[in-house]
């Protein structure tokens, strides 16, 4: 066959017709045949190629190598135009002789951004598998028909079931053979939604998470279940939970003993004072309202913070009032507080009362008797219904408060005296607590001075000591304003003495001891009068059996009777 039998009649229209692009050169290097789809490809008119020398269509072609070597060439690559093409080309022989050659070439630029991207998609893939494959919690796919399309191995790990077991079968054949025992997959697909499982299977508690996942449609095609092995983490939670309660409980006993010392740094060895404290610890765990009664400066606020901090209210607020240092036009919205706008000169944003500061907490009376009678009952109600109003409000607000009152008078002679309501003094005399006073815990003098006096020297850097014969002016005198007058009088010797030892010489400055105590056998007269008048009281008490009857026999008031009564700490018998 000759170059020229392809370029004539029924042959030529068949090589326009086809995809591929073919060029058929004589022995010259002229092109003789020049298709459609290889003009399409070169973008040149193919009337405009036939004729010429290959290598001015096609620069840098192989043709004219092939009409040399006469070695065809397969599958050859190159650039060609703009396009990526892929060529045959080979010898066109005619009685084993060369008379030209012929090229057929194909674009595959499509098909090299395919293979590009179908490249990308298994390296994504296998990317993916790794993912999956890593991933410590179990994952399932499933299809939207319910099959399952795949299972990583940690869910086969986890499950206990093999994979030719589980892929490739639908969730309610799996369900009927017992490998699971509710489907997610299926769960997901009826509710559009992610759904959270906790399952038993092969023994372990498995909590599965199942969510959707959507096409451009809406639709639900796959559902991913992630599987994870939460029996040691219930495990753990277990452990964590009694962990939480033994730490609770340590810090319950902790506070325990912490409210313990904090009663034992009160210094007394005395009996009746160590029964008032136990009594105090007591009752500190519960709500109930203590009222504590006894001289100025026996320590009485001392006592109401160490309940406090031994009930259950200690990390909430203690607050102090002191009924006695807020004037009378002003307690009540003190006490309770005001709205905005109010009265004149209230902010504008209004503000709470100390009661409901308390709120919570411990609400401490202080000097309690000297509460004016006309805000009595608003205190009582208070108390009472654990509730108050604010000056100015409309609206009462709810209180969780414990009450600890205290007061140096003789609030039953008040009551007498019309100065003390009586169903406030039964609201506030739940658990009654006196505390005696210092004369009458002499054996407290000394320890006390003692501590009183490593205070002073450790907060102003002294190393004071105080001579025996002060420890007796100390221990002889009556101490009227009781522990705190002790304090102030032991600062006032640490501060003024001049040398290291405090000696009687310090203590001549303070006209009220008397520091020339009276010879062997003697004593001063007031401790005299003092001892016989606690004597005859105790004596006339005993006798009478009433505090009237005793009274009318020594011909003082009732009033009188009770007050001196509790100023020498003589029980009296309800």
């Amino acid at each position: 066959m000759d170059v020229n039998d392809l370029t004539t009649g029924f042959g030529f229209e068949i090589f326009d017709s086809i995809y591929n692009g073919v060029v058929a050169i004589d022995q010259q290097g002229i092109i003789k045949l020049f298709n459609e789809a290889a003009a399409k490809i070169m973008g040149v008119a193919k009337e405009e190629t036939i004729g010429r020398r290959v290598e001015e269509v096609i620069p840098n072609t192989s043709l004219l190598e092939i009409l040399k070597t006469g070695k065809a060439e397969n599958n050859q690559k190159m650039h060609l135009g703009n396009c990526e093409i892929i060529s045959n080309r080979g010898p066109i022989c005619k009685d084993g002789k060369i008379v030209g050659a012929i090229g057929v070439f194909q674009d595959i630029s499509d098909f090299e951004a395919l293979s590009l991207e179908l490249d990308n998609v298994k390296e994504i893939n296998n990317d993916l598998d790794a993912i999956i494959e890593s991933v410590a919690d179990g994952i399932v796919v499933g299809s939207a028909d319910g099959m399952i399309l795949r299972a990583n191995s940690a869910y086969l790990q986890i499950t206990g079931i093999q994979e030719k077991e589980f892929v490739g079968k639908n969730v309610r054949e799996l369900i009927n053979q017992g490998y699971m025992n509710k489907s997610v997959t299926e769960m997901v697909f009826r509710t559009k939604s992610r759904v959270n499982v906790v399952d038993i299977r092969s023994g372990k508690e498995l909590l599965m998470t199942g969510a959707p996942v959507f096409n451009e449609e809406k639709e639900v095609t796959r559902v991913v279940t992630i599987v994870r092995d939460i029996s040691e983490l219930t495990e753990l939670k277990g452990k964590l939970e009694q962990a939480e309660d033994a730490k609770n409980r340590y810090l319950k006993e902790l506070e325990h003993f912490r409210s313990q010392n904090a009663f034992k740094k009160i210094i007394t060895k005395n009996n009746d004072m160590q029964k008032k404290l136990d009594t105090a610890y007591h009752v500190a765990r519960v709500d109930s309202t203590v009222l504590i009664l006894g001289e100025s400066g026996v320590g009485k606020e001392l006592i109401a913070q160490l309940i406090h901090r031994a009930s259950h209210r200690s990390e909430k607020p203690f607050i102090k009032i002191n009924c006695g240092a807020i004037p009378a036009n002003l307690l009540e919205s003190e006490f309770f507080g005001y709205e905005a706008g109010s009265f004149t000169g209230a902010l504008k944003e209004g503000k709470k009362g100390l009661f409901e500061l308390a709120d919570g907490g411990t609400l401490f009376l202080d000097e309690v008797g000297e509460l004016p009678l006309e805000h009595q009952v608003k205190v009582l109600r208070a108390i009472q219904e654990k509730e108050i109003l604010r000056v100015g409000g409309k609206k009462t607000i709810k209180l969780d408060i414990r009450i600890i009152a205290a007061t140096n008078r003789d609030l039953e002679a008040m009551i007498r005296e019309k100065a003390f309501r009586e169903d406030l003094y039964y609201r506030l005399n739940v658990v009654p607590m006196t505390i005696p006073p210092l004369r009458q815990r002499k054996e407290d003098v000394i320890p006390i001075a003692l501590e009183l006096l490593a205070r002073y020297n450790t907060a102003y850097g002294y190393q004071k000591w105080i001579h025996p014969e002060v420890m007796d002016c100390l221990l002889n005198y009556d101490w009227p304003g009781n522990i705190r007058e002790l304090e102030n009088t032991i600062e006032r010797l640490v501060v003024t003495s001049m040398d290291d030892c405090i000696t009687k010489d310090a203590m001549a400055e303070i006209k009220s001891i008397d520091v020339h105590p009276a010879p062997n056998g003697l004593t001063s007269l007031k401790a005299f009068l003092e001892k016989e008048e606690n004597r005859l009281l105790e004596e006339a008490y005993r006798l009478m059996g009433s505090t009237r009857k005793a009274a009318a026999v020594l011909g003082i008031s009732q009033s009188s009777m009770v007050k001196k009564m509790k100023k020498y700490g003589i029980e009296i018998q309800n």
